[in-house]
């Protein structure tokens, strides 16, 4: 729809079939680049008449990102901004949180710890990009998000792979809080 999306289209397909199961009231995405996946979360969302996503970038907003109502920019840390949404958000919403801002292994972990309480029960807390690091691709990168899933634990959390399976495979660890 003119507007960039630096994801793999079957991870976006995913996300719409979860969001299109689990209907929450808000999935908050970090790291939004072009606003291109919020976009497409906002566009799935109008379909099923449910939810808004609230998307979090450290870099200045751009002007070019695309405005719909269902999206809300935020500017900011991700984990620092996971503090303050925690005030905002009403305790009887269902939301779903994806991290996909810094790849760096402690910058993960300190996600996870920030946005872990935040997803509702029965929701999912996607972890994008775990295949970076030569898991496959990119083994130059160093340690990032499948290292971080390797040293962090929530007994809340466990990994939900048939939405890999579902569609062949995917970029992305999908956790399922309990």
């Amino acid at each position: 729809m003119g507007i960039d999306v630096m994801k793999w289209p079957g991870d976006l397909f995913i996300y719409a079939d979860i969001l299109h199961k689990k209907r929450p009231d808000v999935l908050i995405e970090t790291g939004t680049r072009w606003g291109g996946s919020a976009h497409f979360y906002a566009d799935v969302m109008d379909r099923t008449g449910k939810g808004c996503v609230i998307t979090i970038d450290d870099n200045t907003l751009d002007t070019r990102r695309p405005e719909h109502p269902r999206i809300l920019y935020r500017e900011g840390d991700s984990v620092e901004q996971a503090a303050e949404l925690k005030k905002h958000l009403d305790p009887a919403w269902k939301v779903m949180v994806s991290l996909d801002s810094s790849h760096r292994k402690d910058h993960v972990l300190a996600e996870l710890d920030a946005f872990k309480d935040i997803v509702s029960p029965g929701h999912y807390l996607v972890v994008e990009d775990t295949n970076i690091n030569g898991h496959p691709v990119f083994p130059e990168y160093g340690p990032g998000p499948y290292e971080a899933l390797e040293e962090w634990s929530d007994p809340r959390f466990t990994p939900d792979v048939t939405m890999a399976k579902r569609h062949l495979f995917s970029m992305h660890t999908w956790l399922r809080r309990g």
